[in-house]
């Protein structure tokens, strides 16, 4: 089966609003030409980041809401025409001085210049990306035997939400974004995919090689750039089938949930480190998340794709479309991070590529089958089997209801498969109102209808109110418990020291719920707040649960 893609999608509801809200923020000055990747708009010691995000943002942007952007163009000609005489951004390669915030840097720069040339065909842009792999990377052959993978190699060292150069180790100069030299697997493997130039295949073996060595953990590696990567050794899977590299990233995703990721479903900047979560990183996790899924058919990983989109990436995003930072649970309390409110020069960007995947992957087909892995409202055109156009409207993840329409049929008869989280309650079908037959297998209800005009399919569950025993190993034995509206994790407003009984608190819609001094709301709709009121706000997110008396 394949996803139905961006040019038979038409977004509505909140996932279109997300989406234009932070097309908006990418016009902004900090993301025009004359401005990116100069001294106002560039990560000081990461050539190609800022210009690479923008392009990349924008090129999957314009094409989730169909809309061609002001100044993407000129911003791509004016970095095209600023390089150095190697082709690429910033100063030439030392073969014994390697930067390797200008490697993840320039990962960026080739994952935006390949959507790029993939939407306009530009042969420029081709070179372009040719010139950076050849030049940049390729003499990297034989020197990442030498980066240090383990604890003991290096000293850690605690950067700011943009990293920086901290220490030298052998020839590589290392940030305190540590690992982020790995950020460009991800561009590397988008590059090889389009070159298949075999000299880059192999420094990809090698890159991989020395990743799959790293002592993850120990050296609290960034979760970012780890994800990235990891996203390029399944994207090299996808390429060459290779077994052994899923393997490779589903053992990773394990690590990760249980040392990685926060109990909202955000991330820890560093592994195991309470600092600030990452939406690059949050994004990066629900990428993975869906593409392990894809290839595994494992409904849990679905059911965690969909946790860390309703609870960690729409949280991130900020009312001007833009994405930030907040605290990591530590206290048991989600809130902004007072230092990083938005994260304009990364996460605000990889929010252009992020909010885009949805729709990417809402529906999948064949000539007779349809699978619905993800709710996203809106318009389909089918490629394959007819030319139905079908609506989605769903009121999912609050409430329990998803209702596909034919708008336009040919009365085929196909197999449909929608989602059903684990947790749901009295699963129904039906078919204009009436019920018809289904089973549940894998994480979907599995029914059969034909797609004639006027027809609606109607999935609808009941959410339970469910309070869940923390997940990572920050909180392991403390008796601590998120309190949940199915899969939306809840927060209060104010304070609760006292246990919580869940049977006292009665449901006041929308996934909100309200007892005795307590209040409860889903935290995805910060992106709707007023900026001072977000700023203000803390959510407590953790409750120790049972009588009163317990």
């Amino acid at each position: 089966m394949r996803s139905i893609g961006y040019r038979n999608v038409q977004m509505k509801g909140d996932l279109c609003a997300r989406n234009v809200k932070n097309y908006a923020r990418m016009h902004d000055r900090l993301y025009r030409p004359g401005v990116v990747g100069t001294k106002e708009a560039e990560n000081v010691g990461w050539p190609g980041d800022w210009e690479g995000r923008t392009i990349l943002a924008l090129t999957l942007l314009a094409q989730s809401i169909d809309s061609e952007p002001a100044y993407l163009e000129e911003i791509v000609e004016e970095i095209l025409d600023n390089c150095n005489a190697g082709g690429y951004r910033g100063d030439l390669l030392v073969p014994d001085a390697i930067n390797e915030q200008q490697m993840a840097g320039h990962g960026w720069l080739l994952r935006g210049l390949v959507e790029y040339y993939r939407w306009k065909g530009d042969g420029r842009v081709r070179s372009s990306i040719q010139q950076i792999v050849n030049n940049l990377y390729l003499p990297l052959a034989g020197h990442f035997a030498n980066y240090p993978v383990r604890q003991e190699e290096r000293e850690f060292h605690q950067g700011e939400a943009a990293g920086s150069l901290a220490d030298k180790v052998n020839e590589w100069l290392l940030s305190t974004d540590i690992g982020c030299v790995f950020i460009s697997l991800d561009g590397l493997s988008q590059a090889y995919e389009e070159l298949r130039d075999p000299a880059l295949g192999q420094l990809l073996e090698e890159m991989m090689g020395v990743f799959f060595t790293i002592d993850f953990t120990g050296i609290t590696a960034q979760t970012h750039a780890s994800l990235t990567g990891m996203r390029g050794v399944v994207r090299m899977y996808e390429v060459t089938g290779q077994a052994s590299l899923l393997e490779q990233a589903l053992s990773f995703f394990k690590l990760y949930k249980s040392e990685g990721m926060t109990e909202n479903y955000a991330n820890f900047n560093l592994f195991r480190t309470p600092s600030w979560t990452e939406p690059c990183g949050i994004i990066d996790s629900y990428m993975l998340a869906l593409s392990l899924w894809e290839h595994t058919g494992n409904e849990e990983l679905l059911e965690e794709a969909h946790a860390i989109w309703h609870n960690g990436v729409e949280r991130g995003q900020r009312p001007n479309g833009g994405f930030g930072c907040d605290t990591t649970v530590e206290d048991g309390h989600v809130a902004i991070h007072k230092n990083y409110y938005e994260a304009y020069w990364c996460c605000t960007m990889r929010g252009g590529e992020g909010l885009g995947v949805p729709m990417r992957k809402a529906l999948f087909e064949t000539d007779d089958r349809l699978q619905l892995p993800l709710y996203v409202d809106g318009i389909y055109k089918r490629e394959q089997g007819g030319r139905e156009e079908l609506r989605v409207a769903s009121s999912y993840p609050c409430e329990g209801r998803i209702e596909l329409s034919v708008m336009q049929g040919s009365g085929s008869l196909v197999h449909i498969a929608m989602f059903v989280p684990s947790w749901a309650l009295n699963v129904k079908v039906e078919k204009n109102g009436a019920a018809i037959p289904f089973r549940l297998e894998a994480g979907f209800a599995n029914f059969e209808g034909e797609l004639l005009t006027g027809t609606a399919f109607t999935l609808t569950f009941d959410i339970p109110l469910m309070a869940v025993p923390t997940q990572g190993n920050l909180y392991a034995g403390s008796d601590l418990h998120t309190l949940r509206h199915g899969l939306l994790v809840l927060g209060a407003a104010r304070r609760y020291e006292e246990r919580v009984n869940p049977s006292a608190l009665a449901y006041a819609g929308q996934g909100r719920y309200t007892g005795p001094d307590l209040d409860l709301l889903p935290l995805g709709g910060a992106y709707l707040l007023d900026e001072a009121t977000l700023r203000e706000q803390s959510y407590q997110v953790l409750f120790r649960v049972g009588q009163a008396d317990d």
